[in-house]
């Protein structure tokens, strides 16, 4: 079953991405859809897996209790990254969890002092880290669903065959895709549909990054892309033109 927004993006203006991010009518699913990256962040503080998770179910209670995600952000400024404002309200679920625990003193839990900076920079990494892979995991079935719906589309499949044997050469990674798909695919066409399957990866990975910053503008889309580490999976793959195709007002 499909949802509003994991339909396909290519095609869709990032101009017109605040917008659609915004009126989703399960906006919750963008924040159910980075819960691991969340879950990471808040195990990395609070060292208990349990614990994360409870704080986790505590977020999406108050976020749906507060009218959605629609409702708080990108807030009264209008601007922001979703990143950054679900990583300061879990820094703060995680704090208000602790006092109540009574793990810490009210002087440990000052803004300057609740973390060191080592704890700190750990729960950031396992944050950025996991943000990475729900963003990949989301773009891979998106790729997926492609391939169904289309005949003769076999990306997904080529492109999987591709990064699961890449010391393989062509004839047998083209073999074993032709095994997994039940479609004869010969070397140049196994190529030509890794080629075609990295541009359209650029190109999602490209627009599920705007959904979480706005205004989506083309350096803040490309510097999010870098803290991401997601940078090398696009550079190569979209056209020399994207920033006035995708971003031109």
């Amino acid at each position: 079953m499909s949802h509003p927004d994991d339909s396909p993006l290519v095609g869709i203006r990032l101009d017109q991405i605040s917008t659609h991010v915004a009126t989703l009518q399960d906006a919750e699913r963008f924040v159910v859809r980075y819960g691991n990256a969340v879950r990471g962040y808040l195990t990395a503080i609070l060292r208990n897996p349990d614990e994360a998770e409870e704080v986790v179910q505590e977020i999406l209670l108050n976020l749906l209790n507060r009218g959605g995600v629609g409702a708080v952000w990108p807030g009264p400024s209008g601007s922001g990254r979703f990143r950054d404002y679900l990583k300061v309200i879990a820094r703060n679920a995680a704090v208000t969890h602790l006092r109540k625990s009574g793990r810490h003193t009210a002087a440990e839990l000052t803004p300057d002092a609740h973390a060191d900076a080592s704890g700190e920079a750990a729960a950031d990494r396992a944050m950025t880290s996991e943000w990475q892979s729900c963003l990949l995991g989301k773009v891979w079935r998106e790729l997926e669903q492609r391939e169904r719906k289309s005949p003769g589309n076999l990306c997904h499949t080529c492109l999987r065959v591709y990064t699961e044997f890449p010391d393989a050469d062509s004839p047998t990674q083209a073999r074993i895709a032709s095994e997994r798909s039940r479609h004869l695919l010969s070397p140049e066409a196994f190529r030509k549909q890794v080629s075609r399957a990295r541009r359209v990866m650029a190109e999602c990975i490209l627009l599920e990054v705007a959904r979480g910053v706005v205004p989506p503008a083309a350096d803040a889309v490309e510097a999010e892309l870098h803290e991401l580490g997601l940078w090398g999976h696009v550079r190569d793959y979209l056209p020399d033109d994207w920033r006035d195709k995708f971003f031109a007002a």
